[in-house]
């Protein structure tokens, strides 16, 4: 063989290994597979004990309950109040589950929700929240609902993607186009939720929500800044109309959706009352918040 020849063969072969290598790039993002982790759910040493907390309960509902003088804020039937309150725990001291099979004991943790989480570990902090109203959309059938912004600023929604459109993304840029055929299965439902968790987070969830105050907070509501969110779970009233609150979180890695201990509360107890939510500054789950951190999706929930 000519030298000649040699270097268009080792040209054609190089082009052929770009060419390849771009296409399966490209065929990885357009086309992700969500996949459960398989976590491992085993018991701890008792960490807190707390009046607050009835082991036997396997819901939020259930499993803790109010402080003395308040009652639950009543939750119409359907609606995001009620389908948290009803969520299932895993039992009672359970470690929380990581992704990657390992458990981590935390001192904030006062339930663990029954929920899975993938096996390469976006069900971050926003990715959890996100999840959740996905969740809630897609059991009720509100197909529409399910939309969500990346960081970019982008709109990426479930109605497009089970119409075969999917979403190319590279750095700061990003387009839908036709990829794929119509799909309503479950599954595919979960490959869209690993991609809005690969691009959104807290700068997204900052952008498709807007401040509200103390007085205004309910289930569903949340509090975040650019390093992490917390969520609302429930909500308690006293007769002065006090109310007390129930915060839920994930953080990397990636672990299973739980309520948080308020550390620097009380009594062990997992309620954060409105008081400790009207300073300048807080903490919850170990992370600082300030009283204007207090956000709501735009569109509402």
């Amino acid at each position: 063989m000519t030298k000649s020849k040699h270097l268009k063969l080792s040209l054609i072969i190089i082009l052929l290994i770009f060419f390849i290598t771009a296409a399966v790039g490209v065929s990885i993002r357009l086309y992700p597979r969500w996949k459960a982790a398989e976590l491992t759910i085993e018991q701890a040493e008792k960490i807190t004990e707390s009046q607050y907390i009835v082991p036997e309960g396997t819901t939020v509902g259930t499993r803790i309950i109010p402080p003395e003088g308040y009652t639950r804020v009543p939750a119409e039937d359907g609606s995001f109040g009620e389908y948290m309150r009803n969520y299932p725990l895993l039992p009672d001291n359970t470690k929380l589950p990581v992704y990657d099979t390992t458990t981590i004991d935390s001192d904030f943790t006062a339930a663990v929700f029954d929920i899975s989480v993938g096996d390469e570990g976006y069900q971050q902090c926003a990715d959890s929240i996100i999840r959740l109203y996905s969740d809630y959309f897609y059991e009720n059938g509100q197909y529409d609902k399910i939309s969500f912004m990346f960081s970019n600023g982008d709109i990426c929604d479930y109605n497009s993607w089970r119409k075969g459109k999917r979403m190319l993304a590279y750095g700061d840029y990003s387009f839908m186009l036709p990829a794929a055929l119509p799909d309503d299965s479950e599954q595919q439902y979960r490959n869209y939720l690993k991609e809005v968790m690969r691009y959104a987070g807290t700068l997204s969830l900052l952008k498709e929500s807007q401040p509200i105050s103390v007085d205004e907070m309910h289930i569903g509501d949340f509090i975040c800044n650019e390093s992490h969110v917390v969520m609302i779970v429930d909500e308690a009233v006293n007769d002065k109309g006090e109310k007390v609150y129930l915060f839920g979180q994930s953080f990397i890695p990636a672990v299973c959706f739980h309520i948080v201990y308020n550390i620097d509360g009380e009594g062990s107890s997992p309620w954060f009352t409105q008081k400790e939510l009207e300073e300048q500054s807080f903490r919850i789950g170990g992370f600082s918040f300030s009283n204007g951190d207090i956000r709501r999706l735009k569109d509402g929930i």
